[in-house]
């Protein structure tokens, strides 16, 4: 496990980005709310349903396909990494090693346990060709493929 904490979900969604890129969130179509995410290079924010407290997010280094079968939805980006990663929410981030390289990034959503809603989970997988796919669609995921996968920059 690379991290594992608690936070308040702003804005509904929980972003991961590269530390050369500026904070600045991306901009959302309904394309993107129905597939559960908007990307740029370097930059991802995965959609996260209205609830009440907090969520727990568990970032993870692992092989291959990583669908936990009790996932309520779940969604795969492409995603290098050339130094330090930043996951969280738009105001509240977190420091994330992840070695250096060329990843599918799963984000995947499991029940709630005690008091949180929800666990996200963000999985880095090893990938010489990543790409885009919609695994698992809830939760407000509607798309059962991509719809579109680039998002400008929020100004």
């Amino acid at each position: 496990m690379l991290a594992d904490f608690p936070v308040t979900v702003d804005h509904a969604q929980v972003v991961v980005y590269t530390q050369d890129r500026v904070a600045s969130g991306l901009l959302w179509s309904d394309d993107h709310v129905a597939q559960g995410f908007a990307w740029s290079r370097g930059y991802v924010s995965f959609g996260v349903p209205d609830h009440d407290g907090e969520v727990r997010i568990r970032v993870e280094l692992v092989d291959g396909k990583v669908l936990d079968p009790q996932a309520l939805w779940a969604v795969q980006v492409p995603f290098s990494v050339n130094g330090p990663v930043q996951v969280g929410t738009l105001f509240n981030t977190h420091d994330v090693e992840v070695p250096a390289g060329s990843y599918n990034l799963t984000y995947q959503a499991l029940a709630g346990v005690g008091d949180y809603a929800y666990i996200l989970l963000l999985s880095f997988s090893p990938s010489s060709a990543p790409q885009f796919q919609i695994l698992e669609t809830g939760g407000e995921i509607t798309a059962d493929a991509v719809l579109r996968r680039d998002a400008e920059p929020a100004r």
